[in-house]
């Protein structure tokens, strides 16, 4: 895997205008940036630890009754 780069405010902007066409402003741009880094970087964590066949805790077994 490759090194994760920083999310900056340029990329969010570049990211917004060309793909949803809505420009943003730097300000707002920095705004989300200096949020969305450490989401990401918490991410990037949780891939580094050594899981393995483990579920997400959302996942629903349903038990089903025996119909005898």
């Amino acid at each position: 895997m490759s090194e994760r780069k920083p999310v900056t405010s340029d990329t969010l902007a570049a990211v917004a205008e060309q793909i949803a066409g809505q420009p943003l402003d730097p300000d707002r741009a920095a705004a989300y940036a200096d949020f969305a880094e450490p989401i990401y970087t918490m991410f990037e964590g949780l891939r580094a630890l050594p899981l393995k066949n483990i579920e997400p805790a959302i996942v629903f077994h349903p038990i089903e009754d025996d119909p005898a």
